[in-house]
């Protein structure tokens, strides 16, 4: 080989490098988010999978127009207050009066724990009641 042929091989060489010196960046950044999605999806599985409730009482007082609904927390994943939702009816309601354990400050909700739901305004006594946890965990009461 001559050294035209050395040289026009080495240019290649050095050309591939520089090459492969811009995309391994970015495959690897690309690797990374995939990596962190799929230990994200998983985290999202494993406290769906360790998330239950269970409606333990539903009273609805027509003198005062006012509803209580009492929830444990029967899993094992300590769950958020505000993300904890109450539907009457099929029909999302805000506004309600939230206590753990009696404690209106409270906004988490440990495994073992009672959280309570008071509404004040209810016209009717609703048919169904159905509570869905920040992680998408529902339970329903049939009136």
């Amino acid at each position: 080989m001559g050294f035209s042929t050395s040289g026009s091989v080495a240019i290649l060489f050095v050309g591939a490098l520089v090459c492969l010196s811009t995309v391994y960046p970015v495959v690897e950044t690309a690797n990374e988010r995939v990596t962190e999605a799929t230990e994200a999806r998983d985290d999202r599985a494993l406290a769906e999978a360790n998330t239950a409730v269970n409606v333990t009482d539903v009273s609805y007082n027509a003198s005062t127009d006012t509803l209580v609904v009492n929830v444990t927390n029967t899993g094992s994943t300590t769950l958020s207050v505000d993300g904890t939702d109450l539907l009457l009816d099929g029909t999302y309601v805000s506004g309600a009066t939230t206590r753990v354990e009696g404690d209106s400050g409270r906004t988490i909700w440990v495994p073992g724990e009672q959280l309570q739901f008071e509404l004040a305004g209810v016209t009717s006594e609703p048919g169904r009641v159905k509570l869905v946890t920040e992680n998408g965990i529902a339970e329903t009461e049939v009136l």
